[in-house]
């Protein structure tokens, strides 16, 4: 996305001149070096500045703030698609906060530290829809605004959900964050991870191309700063017609791949069945009104993938089915980040049990294909945000804030409220936390009490006081459960 981001700028560069934040690995110094060649830039080894016609290369580190501050010292507007993401995140959650979280707040703190920088400089913040967390049919239409719940694991939304905040909350004047969805890459070597069985197969997603996700970024420039564009929460996808429903994609993508049906490479109960995310964007149509990032397919995505297959996955057809599933997906899911492994090792991963299937017991009424299988396409409604969403936070009342806030099981302390969704307000919630969070925070970007949230993940005693959050929790779980996943158990189970 980063990338393709850089390409759409590169074709503008007689519009703007371009300041990069790149790692000096040997792979980005490749790659750069035509663009490089072309800003008549002398190229250099390690870290450093290169500055050329138009083009300057910051060669440094995101989570060093001398290399952020060189990176934004003279610019008017900050990108910021930077980020360590999952599968690798979940596995290293220490180094994603350093990258996610600590880098975000360094690239604020370099913004605020510019001649007025703050009121200046705009940013704009790549989130995730996976601050939603669990969104299966029949609440799989998603919009900004709804409950922020990660899922039990996910360590890389923890740290997108603490970036996110961070920048609502900076005091920056000009703040965007765009929740992007699944970036469909058409590298099919990217769907060959143990996380592929994550994913329960009825999940609804809204996927987006590479090139549109690159481009709705860059389009954030043409945007006026007097536009009621800036200061809001929008949910990024590619629409309509890059919804499907996840079995159908594995489908498509096993023909692609030239390895044939899924049912005879993999089995139903390798599948998750609660615990992940994605959905359809209920709102995407908001963010291409001003951004007219809806170009691309789903249809255009497969196309893709077929141009970027390697010449020798044709030959993958003769290949027996019976190898490709003991030699390549049988191991993926039996590794130690495969539900298959979890399974059969419940003493060691009962975490991820309880919070992927439920229970063993679960787990073992799980039947072949054919066992409750997705529809193309589920009825599904939108939650209640607890207040009028048609009128603008602008012109709510204080007791209208207050009726939101009973909504999330808490209440809203302040007296007066001035019409200003920037303005921070005393907030209590259902546990007795007292904390101060801007309107803009809590209504337009669903976020709530700092103090609940994950880790631990207590899903099941905050639902059951806050209304808000339940309609979301409630669809994938009883409301007899009593489970605490505390961040130290949660990390035993994390490689």
């Amino acid at each position: 996305m980063g990338f393709q981001a850089f390409k759409e700028l590169w074709d503008r560069r007689d519009k703007y001149d371009i300041v990069l934040l790149l790692l000096p690995g040997k792979y980005e110094k490749k790659v750069f070096m035509h663009y490089e060649n072309e800003a008549c830039i002398k190229s250099i080894s390690g870290r450093g500045v290169a500055e050329g016609l138009g083009l300057k290369i910051v060669w440094g580190d995101l989570t060093d703030y001398k290399d952020v501050l060189e990176a934004v010292q003279g610019v008017d507007h900050v990108l910021h698609p930077a980020a360590f993401v999952a599968p690798g995140a979940d596995h290293d959650p220490f180094l994603a906060r350093k990258i996610n979280v600590d880098g975000t707040e360094n690239i604020i703190k370099a913004i605020k530290s510019q001649p007025r920088g703050a009121e200046r400089i705009s940013i704009v913040n790549v989130g995730s829809v996976a601050c939603y967390g669990d969104r299966l049919p029949p609440v799989a239409l998603i919009k900004a605004g709804d409950p922020i719940m990660p899922s039990v694991f996910d360590f890389y939304a923890l740290t997108k959900i603490a970036a996110e905040r961070a920048v609502i909350e900076s005091g920056i004047k000009h703040w965007v964050s765009l929740r992007q969805t699944y970036i469909c890459s058409p590298d099919t070597a990217a769907l060959m991870d143990p996380i592929m069985f994550h994913q329960p197969i009825e999940t609804h997603i809204e996927m987006n191309t590479c090139a549109d996700a690159g481009y709705g970024i860059v389009q954030t420039l043409k945007q006026d700063l007097d536009s009621d564009f800036w200061c809001r929460v929008y949910n990024q996808g590619g629409g309509p017609s890059c919804r499907f429903v996840y079995l159908d994609y594995l489908k498509r993508m096993m023909r692609l791949m030239g390895v044939g049906d899924y049912r005879k490479l993999m089995e139903r109960n390798w599948f998750c069945l609660r615990n992940f995310h994605c959905g359809w964007f209920a709102d995407s149509d908001v963010i291409n009104g001003y951004l007219g990032n809806w170009r691309q397919s789903l249809e255009d995505h497969y196309d893709q993938v077929k141009e970027a297959l390697p010449w020798h996955a044709a030959l993958r057809r003769f290949v027996p089915k019976a190898l490709i599933r003991r030699f390549v997906l049988e191991r993926m899911a039996n590794s130690k980040d495969g539900p298959q492994h979890w399974v059969k090792h419940p003493n060691e991963m009962p975490n991820r049990i309880k919070a992927f299937y439920g229970s063993l017991e679960k787990y073992d009424e799980m039947g072949g294909w054919g066992w409750k299988m997705p529809a193309e396409m589920i009825e599904s409604h939108i939650l209640d945000q607890g207040y009028d969403e048609s009128r603008s936070l602008d012109d709510l009342s204080i007791n209208e804030l207050k009726e939101a806030a009973r909504f999330r099981g808490g209440a809203c302390l302040s007296d007066s409220y001035c019409g200003q969704r920037a303005e921070r307000l005393r907030w209590r919630c259902s546990f007795g936390h007292q904390f101060n969070a801007s309107v803009a925070l809590i209504l337009l970007g669903g976020h709530w009490c700092p103090e609940c949230v994950a880790p631990p993940w207590n899903y099941d005693e905050i639902a059951s006081k806050n209304p808000f959050l339940a309609q979301a929790y409630y669809n994938t779980h009883d409301k007899s459960e009593n489970n605490l996943y505390t961040e130290e158990d949660c990390l035993k189970e994390t490689f």
